[in-house]
């Protein structure tokens, strides 16, 4: 990925003009340029407090979408069926196995290959900033059943420690970051109804709205 100048985000965001990334895995260029369109945009709306928790949200909705489709690939390369209960339950502890080590984003030439990617768009005007991430492989039932008792049960606590302590669960983490998101949103008084995760031809997205309070 390419990294935009200070003065090209600016640019961008003056035109109000929708902001668009496309990423096959994780990198420095990403993070930077993710930081310096974040600034300038609650910076326009004179909501820049929000500038780092709005970036750990999106990156970790980033960051599951490439977890998404590398796990995609890694069963498809161990030749596991990944709608059988019991390949995807081996699956998955070889998955994070490979995870833990560090190779996780050895997969992202294949990710590039067979173009699956993670899309970020940001609209934004006077009433709303709009982020949708979306990545083009859809979940199995029960990733997308986590993901839903998380956004569910979330709601109930103010602590991520006391969330995890109390639901964490040891297969993956994905269910950790989206009740972080919850926690973080709930934290600054942002509705939470304005975050979901849904499946909608052949892409898993998640979209969140943050109001602009009027002046």
């Amino acid at each position: 990925m390419d990294l935009f100048s200070l003065e090209q985000v600016k640019n961008l965001i003056a035109s109000g003009a929708p902001i668009e990334l496309s990423a096959y895995g994780a990198s420095k260029a990403l993070d930077e340029n993710l930081v310096k369109i974040l600034d300038t945009l609650t910076e326009k709306y004179g909501i820049l407090d929000l500038s780092a928790i709005l970036f750990t949200i999106v990156k970790d909705l980033i960051l599951n979408g490439f977890k998404a489709n590398f796990k995609r690939i890694f069963f498809q390369e161990n030749q596991l069926d990944i709608h059988s209960p019991t390949d995807y339950e081996l699956g998955v502890r070889m998955y994070k196995s490979l995870i833990l080590s560090g190779r996780g984003n050895s997969f992202e030439p294949l990710a590039r290959e067979k173009n699956l990617y993670v899309h970020l768009k940001i609209e934004h005007n006077e009433n709303q900033i709009k982020f949708d991430v979306r990545n083009n492989t859809t979940l199995v039932r029960g990733e997308m059943q986590k993901i839903r008792n998380s956004l569910l049960h979330a709601q109930n606590y103010n602590d991520i420690m006391e969330y995890y302590i109390e639901r964490g669960d040891n297969s993956e983490g994905e269910g950790i970051g989206i009740a972080l998101c919850v926690i973080l949103l709930k934290g600054e008084g942002l509705p939470t109804d304005q975050f979901r995760i849904y499946h909608e031809d052949g892409e898993t997205i998640a979209q969140l709205s943050i109001p602009l309070k009027k002046s």
